[in-house]
């Protein structure tokens, strides 16, 4: 399965077996889980080494790569659809940007960009909310424009993100208007959905959808769920506010909870995606819970 199917067919068929290929694709080499380690006292551990994890997969030991705490702050791209289809909710949509650049915790960069007919760095990754905050209310829509989502998503994980990132996001508000992106091709999408789960990134998106059957639709429904993020459809652009307050509380929250997790990159040789993962830690007196996301809801 692949973008082909994505661009051509709007159905459910289509959509299950491109996550199901996804979802055994991307286990290929790498895998990675989350892990939670607590103490007699339901404390949480901190100080767990590589060398301390073992991992099994049907009886057979795996090779555990890397093990680190998932404390980094997160690194958002905020991708806005300023797209023709905005005409009519400017403000709903400036003051929707306004509301989540408030409520995200201070400590999480996040970097502007705007995807209507080209990618365009508005404000690279930064902490400073009142230079985010003067460029997002400062938006305007790019007359006779379609939006390139997909060339917008693969653009900036490939020219922004960086290997060294621990917690990359994408967070995009979008509408159900032409999609008009032309480089990214099957391969080059898949390859990116394959590596947004192997590096363990996270995927939300805001829809305004007022006629249905979109791509954006599809494409945003596939990766905020292969990735554990968060998708809301929209009827009226006027929710705007409301759904990104609720959406950084969200984030804000998920981090609290899960910066105590540790996210552990494996391999399994012969492996089987289908079948289950044991883990443990060579310590006295702990427990391990085992989670396949950052969701907090599992």
């Amino acid at each position: 399965m692949s973008l082909r199917c994505l661009r051509r067919t709007i159905g459910l068929a289509c959509l299950a077996g491109l996550i199901a290929a996804g979802a055994q694709t991307a286990w290929a080499v790498d895998r990675q889980l989350f892990m939670l380690v607590t103490d007699r006292s339901g404390q949480p551990v901190t100080d767990v080494t590589a060398d301390e994890v073992v991992l099994e997969q049907e009886g057979s030991e795996c090779t555990v790569k890397d093990v680190q705490l998932d404390a980094a702050p997160m690194k958002v791209a905020l991708l806005v659809d300023n797209s023709d289809a905005a005409q009519q909710s400017l403000n709903s949509m400036r003051d929707g940007l306004a509301a989540f650049l408030d409520t995200l915790p201070a400590e999480h960069e996040v970097g502007l960009f705007t995807i209507a007919g080209q990618v365009r760095r508005r404000v690279d990754f930064t902490t400073d909310r009142e230079e985010l905050k003067e460029q997002a209310t400062g938006l305007f829509v790019d007359r006779n424009s379609g939006v390139v989502y997909l060339d917008g998503l693969v653009e900036t994980w490939e020219r922004r993100f960086e290997d060294e990132d621990l917690w990359p996001v994408f967070v995009s508000l979008v509408y159900d208007g032409a999609e008009a992106s032309r480089s990214v091709q099957d391969d080059e999408f898949n390859e990116f959905a394959r590596d947004l789960v192997g590096r363990g990134a996270t995927v939300h998106a805001v829809l305004v959808s007022t006629r249905g059957g979109a791509i954006q639709t599809t494409i945003s429904t596939f990766l905020t769920q292969n990735t554990g993020g968060i998708y809301r459809a929209l009827a009226a652009p006027t929710a705007l506010p409301e759904t990104f307050t609720e959406l950084a509380e969200t984030m804000g929250a998920q981090y609290e909870t899960v910066k105590d997790r540790y996210r552990v990159v494996f391999e399994c040789e012969p492996d089987n995606p289908a079948a289950g993962i044991a883990a443990g830690v060579s310590r006295a007196a702990v427990g391990v819970r085992l989670f396949p996301n950052r969701r907090t809801d599992q």
